[in-house]
């Protein structure tokens, strides 16, 4: 008879197996062997784009933008940076983060048409509380999260949207990014929480990837 295993103990198992140095246990932070947990940061970078106009430029900046910050967390010493997509083609989240710098082609999709984004926000909050469970309980130190989201159009800031936003912001750093065009249309509701709202510019990754940094190693 075949053990059936839970899903949360196949997730731990994952974890232990990606944190995991030659002996088995999660490897200090820096990967340099010794005694010590792993530092590790949790980082969903969120493209958003409701289509309602063609936009197929700024979706590809935003997604040059998205990939540019994850390159610069991946360089980052003393920390280990695991990044998750988000949503995915369905509007939920993908199976699993993966280490910072090693990318993957269901990364980073264009959102499918019609995407609910109160829904995105929702199953993306369960990610982040997943994520940060199964780091932990394989033994890692866990900084606070962190979310990475380009608007290549300010999305509608209605009553749902906005709860679900809410409870978001307070289980995450989050840092927008959005055209210069459309900065003035950006809805206050989404600086709740110490968000910040960054207008699209030639350094913005690197800017990006500061206030990340910053932010999740101060919690």
């Amino acid at each position: 008879m075949t053990a059936v295993v839970p899903r949360m103990t196949r997730r731990i198992a994952f974890w232990r197996g990606q944190l995991a140095g030659p002996d088995g246990v999660p490897s200090p932070a820096g990967g340099g062997g010794g005694d010590g947990a792993s530092l590790c940061g949790l980082v969903f970078l969120f493209l958003a784009d409701d289509q309602r106009t063609d936009g197929s430029a700024a979706w590809r900046r935003g997604r040059s933008v998205l990939r540019e910050v994850e390159a610069k967390l991946a360089a980052t010493p003393g920390i280990s940076y695991r990044v998750r997509a988000l949503p995915g083609r369905d509007g939920g989240a993908l199976r699993k983060p993966r280490p910072a710098g090693r990318r993957s082609r269901r990364s980073l999709r264009r959102p499918a048409d019609g995407m609910d984004f109160p829904r995105a926000l929702a199953s993306s909050r369960t990610a982040i509380q997943r994520d940060v469970a199964a780091l932990r309980l394989a033994g890692a130190i866990v900084t606070r999260p962190a979310v990475v989201c380009y608007a290549v159009t300010p999305p509608i800031a209605d009553a749902i949207t906005a709860e679900e936003y809410g409870r978001l912001a307070t289980d995450a750093l989050v840092t927008w990014v959005v055209p210069e065009g459309s900065a003035a249309l950006m809805p206050p509701v989404f600086e709740a929480g110490g968000a910040r709202v960054l207008t699209d510019h030639y350094g913005v990754g690197d800017e990006v990837a500061h206030l990340v940094r910053g932010g999740t190693r101060g919690c």
